[in-house]
């Protein structure tokens, strides 16, 4: 009986044929078929400079009060004209904040007159999808590959598209939502110049007796309030424009705030804020400046 064998070399051919092409198959199956990066990318441009551009500052809680009693005259006291408070009101309108302003008087714990201007909406980043526009693919010779990732590509193009105009109308809405918030303060601002404010100052300097404590005790009430309804705590600013001499109250000044006092007369009087820390100024203009400049430096 005859037995067929394999010649030794043909055996030695058909295994290396068999381990060449596993080689082959694990070589192909390292070669990366995705070329489009998943990453997060920076916010588009457009988003990129509106959160770039959103103010920052916390806002600002102002008290204002006058003195029209009869010692104001002799005393030089300047009154304040609506011309200064055109110079205060751009702060409110740029971080936010709330103007509260009063007379001197025989009784001066009165309400105040008061003005509040919400902070600009918020651009938050994270409400963005911020996609990463995929990469075009390169045909590197492996057309069933290559076309892979050309199909890969052209979807993922879609999605980031749709991503990108979700951002943009998310920017959009925010934009809006901006115009309407400016144009309601200038609504409160108008408003508050022509009814409010304006009996204020137009007040004759005519009264009898100077309640000096009652109006300081009305600004501490005014600054005392909750801060929790604003997003940062708020800077605080009180200007007393006044010679600081009470005839009315029978207990001492005292002043126990974080806001930085500003004291405005034309005589260096200090009356009964000899006790209460503040700085002197000889005009209101002067006063007003430095309330502008220390806020837009940021400094306490």
């Amino acid at each position: 009986m005859n037995v067929l064998r394999k010649k030794p070399h043909v055996i030695i051919v058909v295994i290396l044929t068999s381990f060449l092409g596993n080689c082959a198959i694990k070589v192909e199956s390292k070669t990366p078929t995705n070329t489009i990066s998943p990453i997060i990318s920076e916010p588009l441009s457009e988003v990129k400079t509106a959160l770039q551009n959103q103010p920052q500052s916390p806002p600002v809680r102002l008290v204002i009060i006058t003195d029209k009693t009869g010692s104001a005259d002799w005393s030089r006291i300047q009154q304040p004209q609506r011309q200064d408070f055109q110079s205060l009101l751009p702060l409110l309108k740029i971080n936010g904040g709330e103007l509260a302003v009063g007379n001197f008087c025989d009784d001066s714990n009165r309400p105040l007159e008061r003005v509040r201007l919400e902070q600009q909406p918020l651009l938050e980043k994270a409400v963005f999808n911020h996609p990463v526009p995929p990469v075009e693919p390169k045909n590197q010779g492996n057309a069933f590959t290559y076309r892979k990732e050309k199909d890969r590509y052209k979807q993922e193009l879609v999605e980031y598209e749709t991503r990108r105009q979700n951002d943009l109308q998310i920017l959009a809405a925010h934009n809006n939502s901006v115009q309407e918030w400016q144009s309601q303060s200038e609504g409160k601002i108008k408003e508050f110049l022509t009814t409010q404010l304006q009996p204020i100052l137009a007040h004759p300097v005519n009264c009898g007796s100077s309640d000096i404590q009652g109006g300081i005790n009305r600004a501490k009430l005014f600054l005392g309030e909750s801060e929790l309804t604003w997003r940062q705590t708020p800077r605080e600013f009180a200007v007393f424009i006044t010679d600081g001499l009470d005839n009315v109250g029978v207990q001492p000044a005292e002043f126990k705030s974080n806001a930085e006092v500003l004291l405005v007369n034309g005589a260096g009087s200090k009356g009964i804020f000899e006790n209460i820390e503040h700085k002197a100024f000889e005009s209101v203009p002067a006063a007003f400046q430095y309330l502008v400049t220390q806020v837009n430096k940021g400094e306490n």
